[in-house]
């Protein structure tokens, strides 16, 4: 009997399964790995990132795999860093309020954001002028093709823009056979106390001023700002289904960026590890896609970067009204919008 998806989706979609497999221990993998050597297969993690376009009559032909793997464990610290081995299947901004709470900086800029542990590497979370990737010291994975457990250092991990080597490869393969179930991520964090804020994007420095904060912040200050800016430009996924960002803010050259600024004041250009982005969200608003409806999909009034599902959108409706964008800015702006979040199957 197909089994349903749709409690597993922030975005809310009615999809459907063959098969759904927890792991909730590594030692379940190398039997795992046998099962289903020679089926398809994806990796859902929090379902905070994905369209997953399927029905009941015809569900996703795939064994649905999802990390319940927890714990967090103390590695001796090195360097003046404290290392964390955090499991896969933690719920992320959890962890980040975890290690807030344990008087840890670093990763306060990413508060809130949705999905597990696991994810985060994959695609390499950022906000607020920080990428995880900057954090990590390793990633623990379990390899289908050798079936072992593996271990990717940092420099390994090709971290870029919303991009890594475990995305790289899901790329390069069959996007039905991922090579790597990744277990849990080691982290290097500094104390709160000798963590310096990063406050490039001035949303966070009014913010914090509205807050009353007007000494350099700590992290757990600069989580709270961060935490009230996003619930108030994202709405929350339980009342209304939506996966954040919908497309990636576009890199482009900075030639590129100087001469599309100078034909539209106000447009915001960031540049952050030698790279030169623009706005996705201000790019969609511009075109004049915000607050968009289709169908039972809709451009969020708020924020022109969500796509929401007003209640019984259909993987249809979403795609299509994606799809009404990136043609809307390509023929304003001449940028194509790449979509963030995996859809299943391709299109």
């Amino acid at each position: 009997m197909p089994i349903p998806l749709q409690s597993l989706n922030t975005l809310g979609l009615a999809a459907w399964t063959d098969e759904l497999v927890r792991v909730t221990g590594s030692t379940q993998l190398p039997a795992i790995s046998q099962a289903i050597a020679n089926k398809d297969r994806f990796i859902l993690g929090g379902g905070s990132n994905l369209v997953l376009q399927s029905n009941q009559d015809a569900p996703l032909a795939l064994v649905c795999l999802q990390s319940s793997l927890k714990g967090i464990v103390r590695l001796p610290a090195r360097e003046g860093f404290s290392r964390l081995r955090c499991a896969s299947g933690e719920n992320w901004h959890d962890f980040v309020m975890w290690t807030l709470a344990h008087g840890l900086g670093g990763l306060e800029n990413l508060a809130l954001i949705p999905g597990t542990v696991g994810a985060a590497p994959i695609q390499n979370i950022g906000a607020y002028g920080v990428e995880v990737g900057e954090r990590i010291e390793a990633v623990h994975a379990w390899d289908f093709e050798r079936h072992d457990h593996v271990v990717f250092p940092t420099e390994s991990c090709q971290f870029g823009y919303r991009h890594s080597l475990f995305k790289e490869i899901s790329f390069q393969g069959p996007w039905n056979r991922p090579r790597f179930f990744i277990t849990a991520v080691d982290f290097a964090l500094a104390p709160a106390t000798k963590t310096q804020p990063i406050l490039s994007y001035k949303g966070i420095t009014q913010r914090l001023a509205e807050l009353g904060v007007t000494e350099p912040p700590l992290p757990m200050q600069v989580a709270h700002a961060v935490i009230s800016l996003r619930k108030e430009k994202l709405p929350d996924p339980n009342e209304i289904g939506n996966v954040g960002s919908f497309f990636k803010n576009p890199v482009v050259s900075e030639e590129f960026a100087k001469a599309l600024a100078s034909q539209n004041p106000g447009l915001p250009v960031f540049h952050q590890n030698n790279q030169t982005k623009l706005s996705a969200g201000w790019l969609i608003e511009s075109a004049g896609m915000k607050g968009v409806q289709r169908g039972e999909a809709a451009v969020s009034a708020d924020h022109a970067l969500v796509l929401t599902n007003l209640g019984a959108a259909t993987a249809r409706d979403v795609l299509g009204l994606a799809h009404e964008i990136q043609e809307a800015v390509m023929a304003r702006f001449g940028l194509w919008l790449e979509p963030e979040p995996q859809i299943i199957p391709p299109i």
